[in-house]
């Protein structure tokens, strides 16, 4: 295919070139050439060659040449179909039944065959009006083994007789004919206009679609009739998905004779070739529409795993591996569709199938990696507890005494099975699972956790005490797994627990054994690592309950320090000690000097994970926050701040004089970033970034851990009162602030070209934007809109710097009214300023999205402000930029655009003056915003957009006068994205628009207009 790969492929003359463009595509060539080789072809199809060339090529011996034509057929059918007359079409349809009946006999490949029923599926779609008793005439023409005009049908015949005498082969072409028919025409919008009538034709083949399913699952003869009964199964069970979709008047007529099928089905299990795709038939419709059996068919499928045959199933599932699962998942299929019935009823067959489905959760093999059951029978253990709660606080149920008792214990099992599942394997086994299997033995925990809490809410403290007694008699044998199981349950049920008192004598039986000892190395036989996590985990989630015991505080902390040094423990343990120190932060006010101490104490002797030392930073914090003495709490604070200080001091000084670089020092090598490249040597540059970055990451820790944590209450219409400080510590607290924004500002300048650098800065003036009372990072308003303004559009990351500037806002309006408008006007012109530097709107989406916002949150609070702005041509640009993101591609711009349009087309003031401005704006903008929104709904805006895009149309129409003149206009215009809908269309659709006054049936009218522009294809196409 050497001669292909050139620019540009001319179309072929000859029918021997077509069909050599055809088998190109099935040679090995270069992606690029079968690309051209395709867009030949695809130009063939849509040309107006392409019905006559279909003719010629299924001629052809070659399967794949056939299968083209076929696709070809379908290509202009859903192009071109509105071209053909009706005694056209008449004639295209007897063609394509013939050529599926020479298919079956000239020996073509199925795929051949199947590619012509979907193009008489597709010619159903298109003239259903003239073809609506498709699939018996279809039949009909597979008996006589010739193409029949639809209208000489007699209508006399009876459609079983002409299905029993068709062979095994013209019947499995019937069933892969009424399986396309089904499945291509589900994927058109019943509830469109345009495919109304196509639904109801296909509803009314229903009778005849049964007769063939009977046939087909009747018993076999020959390979073949085995082939055909597989794909009857299928095709049953697209009738039955397509049955549900239908609206409950309607479905009724599919439904019935679809129901007298279901016993067939089931007979189907007997044979083990169609095992799995009877049970997959049956699991899906269980699952997905549970109400198709009826009482009878349950009963019968009950009685069917009450069976022989079905305990020879359930032994293999049980006993492991893939092949058992289908059954196992059939199991579970039922027993959620019939969940409550099997909760309530005491009979012996309820019960036996209820222990089978315990039995499910203790199936061989370890978890996932050789179980594939537990999670789904999990599930449904899960929905059992849920119908379970439901039924016991509702009114409703009398009974609950008779079965709750036994539905209880098989909880007890079902617990019991879990708390042996989820123990992790020797650390051999682990070891040889791939990251797929380790994520989904972690995730199958949490369901696990998920479920322990639910059944919280009917055990209680009984299940705590469960736990409690697992882990004492697991710990008492040294058997490592099943304690770390115990701990796990037990951390799992910490947020229903760890908040009350009620439960502290449980826990306090675990937090008084040798738990501790356990821990911290002491006990006589070495302890897993993963056992250790999970204990470390245990207290962190337990930290509630540390605050009422403080007695078993020391111990805790000291177990977590000391496991900070560990490379695999630093992360849970560090992450425990800041939660801990955080709950608990009231109760070491009085340690936080030894605190700061014991962090010196860890700097001096190694270099810290960065991740850990800043958990520790923001522990030490929430304590020091906690201080109530405020010149202690400053004190204390700036101790800690200190070592920050020293280490920007230090990195900014490296950078100036790389000759002070000394690795041996445990302060500089703070700046070898852990994740490089041992073998690559870092520059002094790279050192000192590093040593400011986990500083200013540190900062942004402490920042976050010096945040109230109590909830003040906030009277909004009021003005904040002054600070109760003294003088001299209000002096201090101004002293550390202009400290901290001195040094960040030297930071920035110091290494002004790397991004995290601005967005950790951009951190730490957000952690105090939601403060209420005075503290070291909440800065004066000036000095944040003096760090703002200061950004060019050079500096990197804006994007990060104007969502912090959005946040600032809520922040200013939180406090003293009359300090608003002063920033406002600072703020606004450098926002707009930045959004003037982009070269286009698109080139850096979280810039323009984020300045909108900015502009949007402003303008509905101080609108004055922004009509004052200065100079004028500031504000069209704006007004500019916003229609043009909103006219854009970019979904996250476009929707702070249309948010920021849908308030200014609302926008009102009780000032005169600005009332006059804001009417002669919308009089300039109306026109503009109606065309952009009208360019987005016929057709330019993406399907996803179209809720938020209507937004700002409802207000146009019910605040704007004249919005129906712009509305009009845009519609008309020659700008008008689409040739798809008439004027006629366009006036109707401005009609609904402007009669519904901004109702939320807008939003509907909306999305068929965007259909409609988009092309008669779309819906189906979708």
């Amino acid at each position: 295919m050497a001669n292909f790969a050139m620019e540009q492929l001319p179309l072929p003359s000859t029918l021997p070139e077509v069909e050599s463009f055809i088998r190109a595509l099935y040679e090995p060539n270069a992606p690029g050439t079968i690309s051209r080789v395709q867009d030949v072809l695809q130009r063939l199809q849509r040309s107006p060659q392409g019905w006559q060339l279909s003719q010629s090529l299924i001629a052809s011996p070659d399967n794949n040449i056939k299968f083209f034509a076929a696709l070809t057929i379908i290509v202009k059918l859903n192009r071109d179909s509105a071209g053909l007359t009706e005694d056209d079409a008449k004639e295209l349809l007897q063609n394509i039944v013939g050529w599926v009946l020479q298919s079956l006999v000239d020996g073509s490949a199925a795929f051949v065959t199947k590619k012509l029923c979907s193009a008489l599926v597709t010619y159903f779609i298109h003239f259903s009006h003239l073809w609506s008793g498709c699939f018996r005439h279809f039949l009909y023409c597979l008996e006589i083994g010739q193409s029949a005009p639809a209208a000489s049908l007699d209508e006399g015949l009876q459609t079983s007789a002409i299905v029993e005498r068709l062979d095994s082969c013209k019947l499995r072409a019937a069933v892969w004919f009424a399986t396309s028919l089904v499945e291509e025409v589900g994927k058109t919008d019943m509830n469109s206009v345009k495919y109304m009538q196509v639904h109801e034709s296909l509803i009314r083949n229903a009778p005849d679609i049964t007769c063939l399913l009977a046939r087909g699952f009747s018993p076999p003869q020959d390979n073949l009739g085995l082939k055909t009964q597989d794909e009857t199964l299928s095709c049953f069970q697209a009738w039955i998905l397509y049955a549900q979709r239908l609206s409950p008047g309607t479905n009724q007529h599919l439904i019935t004779p679809l129901r007298e099928l279901v016993d067939p089905a089931i007979n189907c299990f007997a044979d083990d070739s169609l095992f799995q795709e009877t049970a997959e038939l049956f699991s899906d419709v269980l699952s997905n529409y549970s109400s198709f059996f009826t009482e009878s068919q349950y009963n019968s499928l009950a009685s069917l795993f009450d069976s022989s045959w079905a305990s020879e199933h359930y032994n293999r599932t049980v006993r492991g591996g893939q092949e058992g699962i289908s059954f196992g998942l059939l199991m579970l299929a039922y027993g959620d569709a019939k969940v409550y019935d099997l909760m309530t009823r005491t009979d012996d067959r309820s019960r036996r199938f209820l222990e089978k489905l315990c039995g499910l959760l203790a199936a061989d093999g370890y978890l996932v990696g050789e179980d594939s059951i537990f999670v789904p029978a999990l599930e449904f253990w899960s929905t059992f507890v849920e119908t379970m709660i439901d039924s016991t606080f509702s009114n409703d149920d009398h009974d609950t005494q008779l079965w709750k008792p036994i539905a209880e214990q098989y909880l007890k099992t079902v617990i019991m099975n879990c708390w042996r599942k989820v123990q992790w394997p020797p650390i051999e086994v682990f070891a040889d699972w791939d990251s797929s299997e380790r994520v989904a033995f972690s995730d199958a925990r949490k369901d696990v956790a998920d479920m322990l809490q639910s059944v919280f809410t009917l055990k209680g403290g009984s299940l705590v005490s469960f736990f409690a007694d697992l882990f004492l008699q697991s710990l008492a044998v040294r058997s490592w797994a099943e304690v770390e199981s115990s701990l796990s349950c037990l951390g799992a049920l910490s947020d229903c627990i760890s908040d009350s008192p009620e439960f502290d004598y449980e826990l306090s039986r675990v937090f008084s054994s040798q738990f501790f000892e356990l821990f911290a190395g002491e006990a006589q036989s070495p302890v897993p690592l993963q056992l250790r996590k999970t204990g470390l985990k245990l207290i962190e989630r337990y930290c509630e309950y540390f605050e009422r015991h403080a007695e078993y505080l020391p111990h805790a902390l000291n177990l977590l320090f000391a496991a900070v040094s560990d490379p695999v423990l630093k992360d849970p343990s560090a992450r425990a000690i800041s939660t801990l120190c955080s709950s608990c932060r009231s109760i070491l006010t009085g340690e936080a000097g030894a605190f700061i101490r014991h962090y010196q104490a860890l700097r001096g002797s190694q270099v810290l994970d960065s991740l850990a030392e800043e958990r520790i930073i923001q522990a030490i914090a929430s304590i020091i926050q906690a201080i109530t003495d405020e010149g202690q709490r400053l004190e204390m604070f700036d101790e800690l701040y200190t070592f920050l200080k020293r280490d920007f001091e230090r990195s900014v000084q490296l950078k100036a004089q790389p000759a002070l670089l000394d690795l041996t020092d445990p302060n500089f090598q703070r700046g070898l970033d852990p994740l490089a490249n041992p073998q690559a040597v870092p520059t002094v540059e790279d050192i000192s970034l590093q040593i400011a970055l986990r500083a200013l990451r540190c900062l942004d820790r402490m920042a976050k851990g010096m945040q109230d944590v109590k909830e003040h209450v906030v009277d909004l219409d009021s003005e904040p009162q002054a600070s109760s400080s003294s003088t001299r510590e209000g002096a201090a607290l101004l002293a550390i602030q202009s400290n901290i924004i001195a040094l960040m500002a030297e930071v920035q300048r110091t290494f002004d070209r790397n991004g995290e650098v601005v967005e950790i800065i951009c951190d730490v003036y957000r952690a105090g934007f939601s403060e209420t009372e005075p503290g070291p990072f909440v800065f004066p308003a000036d000095a944040v809109t003096a760090f703002f303004v200061q950004q060019s559009s050079d500096t990197p990351r804006l994007g990060a710097l104007l969502s912090s500037a959005c946040s600032f806002l809520g922040s200013l309006y939180r406090g003293p009214k009359m300090v608003v408008p002063n920033q406002l006007v600072r703020l606004l012109p450098w926002v707009i300023s930045l959004l003037q530097a982009l070269p286009d709107p698109e080139s850096d989406t979280e810039v323009s999205q984020n300045g909108i916002c900015f502009v949007d949150r402003m303008i509905t609070r101080y609108p004055e402000v922004f009509f004052q702005l200065q100079p004028q041509q500031m504000l069209e640009f704006f007004f500019m930029f916003s229609l043009k993101v909103l006219n854009g591609k970019e979904p996250l711009p476009k929707s702070a655009a249309a948010d920021f349009w849908t308030g200014f087309i609302t926008l009102k003031s009780e000032n005169p003056e600005l009332q006059n401005t804001i009417a002669n704006a919308m009089g300039h903008l109306g026109p503009l915003i109606a065309q952009t929104l009208i360019q987005n709904v016929g057709g330019n805006a993406a399907r996803s957009e179209l809720d938020k895009l209507s937004d700002p149309l409802k207000k146009l129409v019910t605040h704007q006068v004249r919005a129906q003149s712009w509305l009009q206009q845009a519609l008309f215009d020659e700008s008008f994205p689409s040739k798809q809908v008439t004027p006629e269309e366009k006036t109707l659709f401005l009609k609904k628009v402007v009669g519904l006054r901004g109702g939320r049936a807008t939003n509907q009218i909306v999305r068929e207009f965007w259909l409609a522009c988009r092309g008669s294809n779309f819906t189906y196409v979708s």
